[in-house]
């Protein structure tokens, strides 16, 4: 055989073994359909923020790093395509946390759902709202509670987290455009960078339009005398006890309770 005809024959092999290779690898993967997030029209859209390391762009959906995160993003996929959702909760493992009994005692009856997810980014929770099998894909509830950036802190600048929240929020609302999203302000821990949270919420506060999004501040009802975490309402450093639980809702309800109500 000819040289040239020889070599270029095993080239050939060699490619198409890669190839099969490859496609080996991505059946293992597991199955995700995305679609380009819309580009909403505000200051996100009007003032896009640069971020060199793409790992620390919380407006880029990333696959969670912990290792629940597909169970539960199919989970939460399964409650959705069950339908009859007015009430869904958003966030990390703060809002995955909910005690099932209390949950159900406040927020069964307005057919409240739970989408938190342990470990959550704001990037990690765009990815569980993207695509065909996004976990609000085709809904509306009639109120969004988002409580999301804690586990941004350690990668973003103040800024960068209050950026990515205005974009989860302008996200949502072109998903679920008649949906209302009362926005939580990031709450406060016993070992964190509070000074650092406060200016996150500084930021976040300025997102309340008083119409379709409102921002709670619930940090000052989890704080002691002496303006530091109350002890018994957390359940470690971060993570809330039972009894932070019910200071949740016992600070949210009204509000939530109008947003419920309102057209």
């Amino acid at each position: 055989m000819h040289t040239t005809l020889k070599n270029t024959l095993l080239t050939t092999k060699k490619w198409l073994a890669l190839a099969g290779a490859a496609v080996m690898v991505a059946n293992l993967a597991p199955t995700r359909v995305l679609a380009q997030a819309p580009q909403p029209k505000g200051s996100t859209a009007d003032k896009p923020m640069v971020f060199p390391n793409p790992a620390k762009d919380p407006t880029k959906p990333a696959v969670g790093g912990v290792k629940w995160f597909w169970a539960t993003h199919a989970r939460n996929f399964e409650r959705r395509k069950a339908g009859n959702i007015d009430l869904c909760f958003l966030g990390d493992s703060i809002t995955q946390g909910w005690p099932g009994d209390l949950f159900g005692k406040y927020f069964g009856g307005l057919n409240g759902v739970n989408f938190g997810c342990g470990g959550d980014k704001i990037q990690n929770l765009l990815m569980r709202l993207e695509g065909d099998d996004g976990e609000l894909k085709g809904t509306s509830p009639k109120v969004i509670v988002l409580l999301i950036g804690i586990n941004n802190m350690g990668d973003n600048t103040p800024e960068e987290v209050a950026y990515g929240i205005n974009y989860m929020i302008e996200y949502l609302g072109k998903q679920c455009p008649k949906s209302k999203v009362l926005l939580l302000a990031i709450l406060p821990t016993k070992g964190g960078d509070n000074d650092k949270i406060k200016s996150v919420n500084k930021l976040t506060a300025k997102f309340d339009n008083r119409k379709n999004v409102r921002f709670l501040d619930m940090g000052p009802k989890f704080l002691g005398p002496d303006g530091k975490a109350e002890a018994s309402l957390f359940s470690d450093n971060v993570h809330l006890s039972r009894k932070g639980y019910e200071v949740w809702h016992d600070t949210m309800n009204r509000l939530l309770t109008q947003m419920m109500a309102a057209p």
